[in-house]
């Protein structure tokens, strides 16, 4: 008597969390209303109440994470009331929505163990059903890791690999213990943006490494160029210098000494053009070389980070794939095992 009154104020208990539960946020809401029901549902099958707990679970959205829980408890509450039709429906049904994951699978394993006795048929045909899709992930497991070196992208993104089983791995990749699949995808993805952006900058620095090639072939013959006028120059100067006779003012020795003042403020205006470009010359190839220790060290950050993220996230699926295809087999070798024990003892 005492279960029945403790099970009836559960019951009220969740009912009454039902309802207070509208005033939370819609995402907190969405996972706590959904939860409750299947809770509610199971409180109402414990008390022989099948009706109301299938019109609870009848509620709970099929996107929720407790809607695969929510569907074999659709099922079994038809097995337990003796319905195999509908519960074979159910249990097919939830194999077919939720394939390849180790929580279906388990459902349908331990509904054929307990119909064995009563319903063969129904147990051989769920026994079955877990031994076709845990080989067909095994397959594909095998397939995927016979390619080489595990490439995290495709199991993040849509690949070769059935959306089905890559799902189920990403999906328990990100409940992994010892990482945050997001965080280290993210990061992976970040790795990947600096290393293309690592890509462009190279380009953009070679270009500019090349122009500063350019310029410098530029000031070498400009330096050339003004080697030769100042030579020249020089020459004139020394020749205009050589007709100079001390204390005549004649108009001839007025414009020889006009010459030699600007002969000499043109000498003087190359010789500035000379310095600047020899001090240009000496600069570039500084510039140059900081330009390459600025992309040596952005390519070795983007390495170093890209190395970090990927052998996280490596680690995280490498970890699901052995956990995944430990699980896989057992159900294929229970569902087997089971299953030609069941054949055998079948009159």
């Amino acid at each position: 008597m005492s279960a029945v009154i403790e099970a009836d104020n559960t019951e009220q208990a969740l009912s009454n969390a039902l309802d207070s539960a509208t005033g939370l946020a819609p995402a907190e809401r969405f996972v706590v209303k959904n939860q409750l029901r299947l809770r509610l549902a199971a409180v109402q099958m414990q008390q022989g109440h099948f009706d109301k707990a299938r019109d609870m679970l009848r509620q709970i959205d099929t996107e929720s994470p407790a809607a695969l829980q929510a569907s074999l408890l659709m099922a079994e509450s038809y097995r337990l009331t003796a319905q195999p039709t509908e519960a074979r429906k159910w249990f097919l049904r939830t194999a077919k929505h939720y394939p390849y994951r180790p929580m279906t699978l388990n459902g349908l394993i331990s509904a054929a163990h307990d119909e064995q006795p009563r319903n063969p048929a129904l147990s051989a045909a769920l026994y079955h059903e877990v031994s076709a899709q845990s080989h067909f992930a095994l397959a594909q497991l095998d397939a995927f890791e016979n390619n080489g070196d595990l490439d995290p992208m495709a199991i993040i993104f849509p690949s070769s690999l059935d959306d089905a089983v890559r799902k189920t791995l990403l999906r328990r990749s990100l409940h992994h213990p010892g990482h945050n699949l997001l965080a280290e995808t993210g990061q992976l993805k970040s790795s990947v943006t600096a290393i293309l952006a690592l890509r462009e900058r190279h380009a953009a620095v070679d270009q500019e490494l090349n122009q500063l090639g350019i310029k410098l072939a530029n000031y070498q013959r400009q330096r050339d160029s003004l080697e030769k006028q100042l030579i020249a120059g020089d020459q004139e100067l020394q020749a205009l210098k050589a007709q100079m006779i001390p204390r005549d003012f004649g108009a001839e020795q007025t414009r020889i000494r006009q010459g030699i003042t600007l002969r000499r403020n043109q000498q003087t205006r190359l010789r500035a053009q000379l310095a600047f470009i020899e001090q240009a010359q000496q600069a570039l190839p500084d510039i140059a070389r900081k330009l390459e220790q600025q992309l040596q060290a952005l390519h070795h950050s983007a390495q170093k980070q890209l190395g970090s993220s990927h052998s996280a996230v490596t680690e995280v699926l490498e970890d699901t794939l052995k956990q995944y295809r430990v699980e896989l087999s057992n159900l294929a070798a229970e569902a087997q095992l089971q299953r030609s024990e069941l054949m055998l003892s079948s009159p």
